[in-house]
Formats: structure tokens, C-alpha cells, sequence
């Protein structure tokens, strides 16, 4: 246990301990905030795709106001740039599982 706690020692003395925390530390607030990314879209596919259902007939033209629906949506949050056109296309499909009760 001596042994360990001195190799830590050393680890943080030459900077490699305290350079691995930060490497650390960056990659879990990337996945919290790719996590946090992917929910801000999903949510606003399920709204959209529940109104493209509520008010549009026909398969085609209910999916293109509801990519039509989550476009103007994340421009107005100026959330737009963050996403592109196949994760919103796949957050739309994934709320149309959902809303079958497939997902």
C-alpha cells in the first residue's frame, strides 16, 4: 500500500496524476453534455411528430413538417448548428417508434 501511495506521489509531483484527471474530466462533461444534446432533440421529435400526426394525412408530408417542426424549433433554442440532418432525421424516426409503442 506504501509502494502505491508513493507512485501517486510521484504521478502528481511530475504532473501525469493531475494531466489524467483532467482528460478525465473532460471526457465525462462531453458525454453529460451529448447526453443532455441528445435529449433536447428527442424531446422536441416527439412534440413534433405527435403534431405532424394531429395535423397532417399521409406518411411523406408528416415527416417533412416534422423535420420542418425540429429545425425551426432548434433555431429558435439556437441549438440548430449543434445537430445535423441525420441526427434529427434519426431523432424523428426513434419518436415515431416511440410513439408506436416499438421503441
Amino acid at each position: 500500500m506504501d509502494k502505491l501511495i508513493e507512485l501517486l506521489k510521484a504521478l502528481w509531483e511530475v504532473g501525469i496524476l493531475p494531466a489524467l484527471l483532467i482528460l478525465a474530466i473532460v471526457h465525462l462533461r462531453t458525454v453529460v453534455d451529448g447526453n443532455a444534446k441528445m435529449t433536447t432533440v428527442l424531446d422536441i421529435a416527439e412534440k413534433a411528430v405527435e403534431w405532424a400526426e394531429d395535423n397532417f394525412d399521409g406518411g411523406a408530408k408528416q415527416k417533412a413538417e416534422a423535420l420542418k417542426y425540429v429545425s425551426d424549433k432548434l433555431l429558435k433554442l439556437d441549438k440548430a448548428h449543434l445537430f445535423t440532418a441525420s441526427e434529427i432525421n434519426t431523432a424523428i424516426e426513434w419518436a415515431v417508434l416511440k410513439m408506436k409503442g416499438m421503441d
